[in-house]
């Protein structure tokens, strides 16, 4: 079989089984099963290849058919120009949250070069706090979460992309239970989707990432509630709370910040202009 040939055959497979994408999914596929890029595809889409790796990339096929996520089978997520190891027992990072980490950075930039602490509440694998850490050297990073799965993911990829940096310390913790000290910036992409919308979402997020990432109970804003009141005993004075948000909880978060205390509190859209992070500033002197 020609590369060509096999490349539409995955296409065209995904495409009926309602794969979004699935011409980007099938080249993404290939690239992973055959170590070819992008330009080694181009150059040798007439070539016939080997049977081996023809039944590797019909297994891949299969699993994105049954809409297993693509990063699940590849096992790999670029976040910030980072790849990122993923794990099916973990949220796969997703581009909007690059906003969040867009946000802290800018933030982090008032500071000069101060040294700062960040705390990343929710870590899931790390990619929020990892990024961070490796954009602002002149930063202490804590990364906390209450799933081992996501600890686990967290620490292999600090070993993979911070080569065991000492500045990056993970806590497992149920929310605030096991963390101390305060920090410059808290961060948190926390669950926030509401309990009774997750049955409805794609197939990829409802079936196969972990409901313990995507549920914000009854009106998502469960976690948000939690985090903007105990923060303010782990944020320095006049430290910042980050928020990820969902695109319809923009105003509802500002107004959890106001009613905890806080003030610069501001909304910041992401690339596709949706309501994307929200965060405050807490004065110990309010």
């Amino acid at each position: 079989m020609k590369l060509y040939e096999i490349l539409d055959s995955g296409r065209r497979i995904l495409e009926g089984n309602g794969v979004p994408d699935p011409d980007i999914d099938a080249e993404l596929l290939w690239q992973y099963v055959s170590g070819m890029n992008k330009l080694d595809i181009i150059m040798n889409r007439g070539e016939d290849i080997p049977s081996d790796i023809a039944d590797r990339y019909m297994r891949a096929i299969s699993e994105r058919r049954s809409r297993i996520p693509l990063q699940y089978i590849t096992g790999v997520q670029n976040f910030m120009g980072y790849d990122f190891d993923t794990s099916e027992n973990v949220l796969i990072p997703r581009m909007d949250t690059e906003t969040l980490v867009e946000t802290a950075l800018k933030i982090a930039d008032t500071y000069g070069d101060d040294r700062i602490t960040v705390l990343d509440m929710c870590c899931g694998s790390g990619c929020i706090g990892v990024s961070f850490g490796m954009m602002k050297p002149e930063s202490d990073i804590t990364m906390a979460d209450i799933s081992p799965y996501a600890l686990e993911l967290t620490r292999r990829n600090i070993r993979k992309i911070c080569s065991d940096d000492v500045r990056f310390h993970v806590v497992k913790s149920d929310l605030f239970e096991g963390i101390s000290g305060q920090y410059d910036l808290i961060l948190s992409n926390p669950p926030y989707i509401k309990s009774s919308v997750i049955d409805m979402l794609m197939p990829e997020v409802r079936d196969h990432e972990p409901r313990l990432a995507l549920d914000g109970m009854q009106d998502g804003l469960y976690f948000y509630r939690i985090i903007a009141v105990k923060a303010r005993d782990y944020i320095k004075d006049e430290g910042y709370v980050v928020f990820e948000i969902g695109n319809d909880q923009a105003e509802d978060v500002q107004h959890l910040f106001v009613e905890s205390g806080y003030d610069d509190i501001h909304l910041v859209q992401d690339l596709s202009n949706n309501d994307r992070v929200v965060y405050g500033r807490y004065k110990r002197s309010n």
